[in-house]
C-alpha cells in the first residue's frame, strides 16, 4: 500500500512536467514556435530552457520577424546559457548557442563579431559537441554553415584569419546529409552557403541539393518551411545572379 502510495506520488508530481514537455513538442510540429517556447521554459530544467531556445531559432530560420529579430536571438542566447547554467555539460544548450550566437552576430558589422569573438565562441561549442557525438547531424551541419558563412562575410581574408574554408564546410555538410538524409535542412542551408558565394563551380552542387532536398517529405513544420524556401529556391536557378541575391537575402534576414 505504501510503495502505491508513494508511485501514485510520483506520477502525479512528474505528470505536469510530462504534460509541458509534449505540449512544447506538440506546437513545435505545428510550427507555433512562440508556444513551443513558453511550454517548454515551464519545465523549468536545462532540456526545457535548450528547446526554448531551438523553438526560437526556428522561427528565425524560417520567418521573417520583422524588427524582433535581434531581440529573438538575445532571448536564444539568454534561453541557452541559462541552460547551460543550470546543466554545463548539456549538448543541446551547447548547440543552440552555438546558433545564437550565430544570429546575433548578423546585426553587427563582420568585424566587431570577430573582436567580440562571436564566431570564435560558436565554433568552439560546435567542435566540443561533435568532439563528443561525433554522429550529431546537426552539429555538423552548423560546423558547415560556419565555413560558409565566413567564407560569404569575410571572403578571402576572413577565411584566413578564422582558419575556415568551403570545403571544409562542404564536408561537413555531407557528413550530416548522409546521417540525417531524411532532411531537408541541411541541403537548403549549404545549397544557401555556397549560391551566395556567387561562383559558377558550386551551381550543380546547388542544383543537386535543391532537387533532392525538394523530393524528401516533411516530418514537422520546421521541415514544410524549408520545403517551401527550396520550391522558391529552385524557381530562381535558372539565373545564378538572381539566386545569389536571394540566398544573400535569406543568410542576413
Amino acid at each position: 500500500m505504501i510503495r502505491f502510495i508513494v508511485l501514485l506520488a510520483l506520477f502525479v508530481l512528474s505528470a505536469p512536467v510530462q504534460a509541458d514537455r509534449a505540449a512544447a513538442e506538440a506546437a513545435y510540429r505545428e510550427g507555433a514556435w512562440e508556444r513551443a517556447a513558453n511550454e517548454a521554459q515551464r519545465l523549468e530544467t536545462a532540456d526545457g530552457y535548450a528547446f526554448a531556445a531551438g523553438a526560437l531559432l526556428a522561427r528565425l530560420m524560417v520567418e521573417d520577424a520583422g524588427v524582433d529579430r535581434e531581440a529573438l536571438a538575445e532571448r536564444a542566447i539568454d534561453l541557452a546559457e541559462y541552460a547551460l547554467h543550470l546543466d554545463e555539460d548539456h549538448l543541446e544548450a551547447r548547440l543552440r548557442l552555438a546558433a545564437a550566437l550565430g544570429f546575433r552576430g548578423r546585426y553587427m558589422s563582420g568585424w566587431r563579431a570577430y573582436l567580440t569573438r562571436l564566431p570564435q565562441r560558436g565554433r568552439d561549442l560546435l567542435e566540443e559537441v561533435v568532439a563528443r557525438q561525433p554522429d550529431n547531424a546537426w552539429a555538423l551541419g552548423m560546423l558547415g554553415a560556419w565555413h560558409l558563412e565566413v567564407a560569404r562575410r569575410g571572403g578571402s581574408r576572413g577565411l584566413r584569419a578564422l582558419d575556415a574554408s568551403v570545403e571544409a564546410g562542404m564536408g561537413y555538410y555531407s557528413q550530416a546529409i548522409a546521417l540525417d538524409p531524411g532532411s531537408p535542412a541541411p541541403r537548403y542551408f549549404e545549397a544557401l552557403g555556397l549560391a551566395a558565394l556567387d561562383e559558377p563551380a558550386y551551381d550543380m552542387r546547388i542544383r543537386e541539393l535543391v532537387e533532392t532536398g525538394r523530393q524528401l517529405p516533411p516530418r514537422d513544420a520546421f521541415e514544410t518551411a524549408i520545403l517551401g524556401e527550396l520550391d522558391e529556391f529552385a524557381s530562381r536557378l535558372h539565373d545564378r545572379r538572381a539566386a545569389a541575391a536571394w540566398a544573400d537575402s535569406r543568410l542576413q534576414r
